[in-house]
């Protein structure tokens, strides 16, 4: 079973009648311990949908997803309680700044979420996270 199943997702701003279609109907899957990185041009969605699975999508936005699922769980359905547990806990994103290089930014969210998920002191950390990068 996948960790995060997401199929069908679209989303769109404005009207019915016009909408502007951010997203239009991706789908991908992503099993436990699985790392995913989301890479496109800018304005190709990759925020929009992310915000989408977190639940970070105001009004006029519409979210739309045949399933919309992590770990068997309905995003679409949870309560704020429950979606304030998940999202930064479960379920984050990373921005890069301009300067950042791709290994450095991961090892440094990688090291801050370990202090926050029992993962023992900082000289036991670094091995831990550089071993989870060398995948």
């Amino acid at each position: 079973m996948a960790l995060l199943n997401i199929d069908q997702l679209s989303v769109h701003f404005g009207d019915e009648g016009t909408p502007f279609k951010a997203v239009d109907r991706i789908s991908y899957s992503v099993k436990q311990g699985e790392v995913v990185g989301i890479v496109g041009e800018s304005g190709s969605g990759k925020s929009v949908s992310s915000l989408a699975i977190m639940g970070l999508i105001d009004y006029p936005g519409r979210v739309m997803a045949e399933n919309l699922l992590f770990n068997g769980q309905d995003l679409t359905r949870i309560s704020e309680k429950e979606r304030r547990n998940l999202v930064g806990a479960e379920v984050a994103m990373i921005f890069p700044g301009p300067d950042d290089q791709p290994q450095s930014l991961l090892y440094r969210w990688l090291s801050d979420y370990g202090s926050h998920q029992g993962t023992p002191g900082a000289g036991t950390r670094k091995p831990v996270v550089s071993e989870r990068l060398t995948c």
